[in-house]
């Protein structure tokens, strides 16, 4: 036995291996074939991630190893499934989108000068990062500030409307 699960206090985790014993002959009854028992290794973890484990275990009604091999699983299978890149792409282009939109209606229900420069910030960032070109928009806050018409907020939530299919669209 190693010297680290001697120590008082040291947490105690067991994890189920892949390796399968046999019994010594005891067979199930009202069955032909010998049961299988499952060996156990000790890993060494800290405290804190112990104790997490060990809730989140309780919580969903499994033993340790099993939260924990259910957790490696679904992580692996993270790794590995497109369709997990493809959510985070149109979950990226929904941010941009978002983020548009709102610093455009703060511009709009509060035009100053702190705001017009937040959103030409923005669409800077759009136009770099997500290839967009986005001068229609831009024109549309220059005439915004030199003149408040609802007319124009009704075009500028159109062209809002237009850029986040557009940013949706290049996400598929």
């Amino acid at each position: 036995m190693t010297e680290y699960l001697k120590t008082p206090g040291a947490p105690k985790l067991f994890m189920a291996t892949q390796t399968q014993t046999q019994t010594q002959g005891t067979q199930a009854p009202n069955q032909g074939q010998t049961q299988e028992r499952t060996t156990y290794k000790r890993v060494k973890i800290p405290v804190g991630v112990y104790e997490y484990v060990r809730n989140r275990a309780k919580a969903r009604g499994l033993s340790m190893w099993q939260y924990i091999i259910q957790s490696i699983n679904f992580y692996e299978s993270a790794l590995r499934n497109v369709a997990v890149a493809d959510t985070t792409k149109a979950q990226n282009a929904s941010y941009y989108a978002t983020k548009l939109i709102m610093a455009v209606t703060e511009f709009i229900h509060k035009t100053s000068n702190d705001n017009y420069n937040n959103v030409m910030k923005i669409i800077d960032q759009v136009e770099k990062r997500k290839g967009i070109n986005l001068t229609s928009l831009r024109q549309m806050i220059d005439m915004y500030k030199q003149k408040r018409k609802k007319s124009l907020v009704r075009v500028i939530m159109q062209e809002l409307i237009r850029i986040n299919i557009e940013l949706m669209a290049k996400a598929q």
